[in-house]
């Protein structure tokens, strides 16, 4: 991949070389201007939550293929504990229907596509009928506590330091 960068590098100087020399010149390197970032990091301090209360990061970038089942379902059962609390306290949640699961439900011309996926050998227009596999989930509160910076919102959970 250099070989072939330097390749273009070398063309573009040819065929442009006042901007070549202009940039050879200067002592900084142009860099593009940043746009500004204005993607929503809430999913990224959701995921903060869940790592300080749950320690969930360390537990999915943990190899535990050298632990025994006993082990890791003790781990997990405490990290499942501990994630739990914290998104009751952040976020609740419930089934998008009451409907039990392995009940035939009918799902009329027009129905909501956001609540509903339709699986399995699907022909034709609605209604359909079909046997519900999964009841689904949807947020009823979720409320993460107000931000009050955006700085170092890419670190999810801090190195931490014991000073003796």
């Amino acid at each position: 991949m250099g070989l072939m960068l330097a390749f273009k590098a070398f063309m573009k100087a040819l065929r442009q070389p006042k901007e070549a020399e202009t940039f050879l010149k200067d002592s900084q390197p142009v860099l593009p201007l940043k746009k500004e970032d204005t993607a929503d990091k809430n999913h990224l301090r959701l995921l903060s939550f869940l790592q300080r209360d749950g320690r969930l990061l360390d537990f999915f970038q943990e190899d535990i293929s050298g632990f025994d089942d006993a082990q890791v379902g003790a781990a997990a059962r405490e990290v499942h504990r501990a994630c739990k609390e914290s998104l009751d306290e952040l976020i609740s949640v419930a089934p998008v229907t009451d409907d039990r699961e392995g009940a035939e439900v009918r799902l009329p011309k027009g129905y909501d596509a956001t609540k509903y996926k339709v699986v399995g050998k699907v022909v034709g227009d609605p209604p359909y009928v079909g046997i519900l596999v999964h009841r689904g989930w949807q947020a009823r509160k979720h409320q993460l506590p107000k931000s009050t910076s955006t700085e170092g919102i890419e670190i999810l959970c801090p190195a931490e330091i014991e000073l003796r």
